[in-house]
């Protein structure tokens, strides 16, 4: 997944990959970056356990169903 879409981070001072320094914030007091940092962490305990070939085979509804979220609509599923 990395590969395909890049950094994980949702800001470039929480990527290990393509960080980036922020201008205007101190790293080691600025709270965004922390939480970001856990957001990162998250989201690649997450992609960590599904490879891109078990993602093709297992269609929206079953993975929707398979984490809990049956009934939403389809946007919802993949943003879940």
């Amino acid at each position: 997944m990395r590969v395909l879409d890049g950094p994980l981070a949702p800001i470039p001072c929480a990527s290990r990959t393509q960080y980036q320094r922020c201008e205007d914030c101190n790293e080691a007091t600025c709270q965004v970056r922390h939480l970001m940092l856990e957001v990162r962490q998250a989201i690649a305990e997450v992609l960590d356990q599904r490879s891109l070939a078990e993602m093709r085979d297992i269609g929206l509804d079953d993975l929707a169903v398979a984490r809990g979220i049956d009934g939403l609509p389809v946007a919802a599923k993949i943003q879940a």
